[in-house]
């Protein structure tokens, strides 16, 4: 987890990258939108918006499209890679169920070292060499 994010805001530029990868990059990104990808009320959201806008992580003017920064693209892809390969190992490789997989794989994304996560990254492409583990972030 990086030094100034919590692990909530790093799935809220995780939600609106993984927006971003759905929409093409071409549509805009509204407090909706996020609510609905997450769960959440557009208070909750628009609070998490606040402090990612803060922070310099993404654009959004009041009542606005919401844009991530180049700061908070990398982060949120960044995210979803780790998530991708959490959850690719967790169900793949060690058979947990695919809901829990999901809820576990968001758990540890958080918490891994860059280098621990290299580390999963190069063991399960050793592992199925076959197969895309990002195919869910690309």
């Amino acid at each position: 987890m990086r030094q100034d994010m919590t692990p909530i805001l790093e799935n809220y530029l995780e939600s609106i990258y993984n927006l971003e990868v759905e929409k093409n990059f071409k549509e805009a990104i509204r407090i909706t939108d996020i609510a609905d990808m997450v769960g959440r009320s557009k208070a909750s959201v628009n609070t998490a918006i606040k402090s990612l806008s803060k922070l310099g992580h993404i654009k959004h003017e009041h009542y606005g499209d919401i844009e991530l920064t180049e700061s908070g693209r990398a982060i949120g892809k960044d995210i979803a890679e780790r998530h991708a390969i959490f959850f690719y190992f967790l169900t793949k490789v060690l058979k947990v169920e695919e809901k829990i997989a999901e809820e576990e794989a968001c758990l540890i994304e958080h918490t891994m070292s860059r280098d621990t996560v290299h580390k999963f990254k190069e063991f399960l492409c050793m592992y199925c060499k076959k197969e895309n583990i990002l195919n869910r972030s690309n």
